[in-house]
């Protein structure tokens, strides 16, 4: 990332402009992150500090933050320390990836002291340090002791800056010191050359850099016009000086790759999205990242417990069909008994086996008998087996039933869960999950006299035809139901056959369809489907008031006698086109 030195530099400029705020809150959210709630002329803000590797982050926002019940103890420490003080200078650090923010606090005797803030954005060794006045350390989100091997980092010890670096200041850089420096470093790609001998550069501007100057990012020095090499790094470095920074981010769809403080032209075939602020930039950069990140954690922890349900439902499945399998050889047992019956003229008490002959067969069968009882109770003792199997028998047959269903339940879910594309979706499946009782239900804190909340779901996917009707297409199992539920009864249902799949309502408004409008609403309802990407997929559609819900039936599940049938290719029909409401 192209956090390096002189995005610490852009960054503290501009969060200097809410010094003399009073800092009135300070809350924690994660290990790494603290936020600063400001207040100055009127206006409220939020500061948020994140040293979290994957998430460095100095940004101003006037957006409410998530404020935990419980604060840390960390948390409290700096409350203690900075809470009712002001914000008086935010700065870099020269030469390092490092903020300091200074505040004026009031201490018990009610003297005004200062304390800093260092906000070291440094990879891995990323910390959040509290100084006094003396230059001590009071508290930091991470610690080292004695044994660290890189810089110790404990309260009460003094606070150090970081080892300085052999290098050079890029500002101070004149055209021959910087050409020598080139002719030293001929076979050295020029990135690593960058880095290695200024401070503060990242290899993404360095890179930039090269790009700019030769149309490569990783041309060796020897391969660059040194003229051309020296007016792009001089146009960067003056930029640098005035304090001209342009906040800008480059997306591979919406996939965030890179950011900086002057524009990237180096990523061809990817946009480049200026923003008004560094803030904005951080904080829309990191929440699609993170959003990405918590939708992929989110499902796997779903997924997980799906398909641990699901093993566990199909290996009861194959048990009670072999148990069915055993209760269908009943039939001997009923034989068993009635040949006894017919033959306890010659079956004598105390016989363990007799030959008899087969009535339908004409073959002589050999009858096993329990020495111990006679004969008529060895016969009842057979039925009262065979009796007992085919109850088990039709026991089994409903159970296994309701087995199936939900295995076909939870493979439906599978494949929302493979198909969702927000928070909202997956958090909509866990509700689904939890009404069908593999999750627990959340515990509802319902004071006595409140009203329970209403729990309402997001909304369907919605398209228009090309001409003019209303596609609405369910995002899981809840809003299938909801869906299909809410529609009128001359509006058409589309479901992929024999698979799992969106419910897909096409609003006719009293209106007969045209072929077009069936066709591209059946391969919507093939398109988010699991088989997506599939040709010549099958689509049922009928009205929707051929749908029957059985009673007690899973979410999702509807039954229907009445339909038609047509085959469409399973991709979106208004793929590139301005149809999706």
């Amino acid at each position: 990332m192209a956090f390096d030195g002189y995005f610490c530099v852009a960054v503290a400029n501009e969060l200097r402009a809410w010094t003399g705020a009073k800092v009135e809150k300070i809350h924690q959210s994660a290990p790494s992150c603290l936020y600063f709630c400001l207040y100055r002329e009127g206006k409220r803000a939020n500061l948020i500090l994140s040293v979290a590797a994957a998430k460095p982050l100095a940004a101003i926002t006037e957006e409410d933050i998530a404020r935990p019940a419980d604060p840390t103890p960390l948390c409290m420490l700096f409350r203690k320390h900075l809470q009712n003080g002001r914000l008086t200078d935010v700065e870099c650090v020269e030469h390092e990836r490092i903020l300091r923010f200074s505040f004026e606090c009031a201490d018990e005797l009610g003297f005004l002291r200062k304390k800093f803030v260092y906000a070291e954005m440094m990879g891995k060794y990323s910390n959040l340090i509290l100084v006094s006045e003396e230059g001590r350390i009071i508290g930091a989100t991470s610690t080292a002791d004695l044994t660290s091997s890189v810089r110790q980092v404990m309260p009460g010890m003094p606070y150090e800056l970081p080892t300085p670096q052999q290098k050079l200041d890029a500002l101070q850089l004149t055209e021959g010191a910087f050409r020598a420096l080139l002719a030293e470093s001929e076979d050295m790609p020029f990135e690593r050359f960058l880095v290695s001998k200024c401070y503060a550069f990242s290899p993404t501007v360095a890179r930039e850099i090269a790009f700019l100057a030769s149309g490569r990012t990783d041309a060796l020095v020897q391969e660059l016009p040194s003229d051309r090499l020296w007016h792009c790094f001089s146009l960067v470095t003056q930029a640098i000086r005035e304090k001209r920074f342009t906040p800008c981010a480059v997306y591979d769809g919406e996939k965030g790759v890179e950011y900086a403080y002057l524009p990237l032209t180096q990523y061809t075939g990817m946009e480049v999205r200026k923003k008004d602020s560094f803030s904005s930039l951080l904080l829309s950069y990191f929440a699609e990242k993170e959003e990405t990140v918590n939708l992929r954690s989110y499902a796997a922890d779903i997924l997980k417990t799906v398909r641990t349900h699901l093993a566990r439902e199909q290996r009861k499945l194959t048990s009670q069909m072999q148990e069915l399998a055993d209760c269908e050889k009943r039939e001997e047992l009923r034989k068993t008994g009635d040949l006894i019956m017919a033959n306890l003229y010659q079956l004598k008490p105390g016989m363990s086996k007799a030959v008899v002959t087969d009535y339908e067969t004409g073959n002589d069968v050999v009858l096993t008998l329990d020495t111990r009882i006679s004969p008529a109770q060895n016969a009842q003792r057979y039925y009262k087996r065979y009796a007992k199997m085919k109850r088990a028998a039709e026991a089994l047959r409903e159970q296994i039933a309701l087995d199936e269903r939900k295995i076909d339940h939870l493979e439906s879910v599978l494949d929302a869960v493979s198909r969702a594309s927000e928070l909202s979706d997956l958090e909509e499946i866990r509700r689904e999950l939890a009404m069908a009782g593999f999750l627990r239900q959340p515990p509802v804190n319902n004071k006595k006299g409140g009203k329970k909340k209403r729990e309402t779901l997001s909304k369907p996917f919605s398209y228009v035809t090309t001409d003019g009707m209303a596609v609405k297409v369910g995002r899981n199992n809840l809003q299938n139901d909801a869906l299909t539920g809410s529609a009128e009864k001359r509006d058409v249902w589309f479901h992929i056959k024999k698979f799992h799949g969106s419910h897909v309502i096409l609003i006719t408004e009293g209106r007969e369809p045209t072929d077009r409008d069936y066709t591209e609403a059946a391969m919507l309802a093939a398109y988010h489907s699991e088989k997506r990407g599939s040709t010549n997929v099958e689509v049922d559609y009928t009205r929707v008031k051929h749908l029957r819900k059985p009673s007690g039936s899973a979410p999702g599940f509807v039954t229907y006698e009445t339909y038609y049938s047509a085959v469409v290719d399973a991709r979106d029909p208004f793929e590139n086109k301005e149809r999706k409401g």
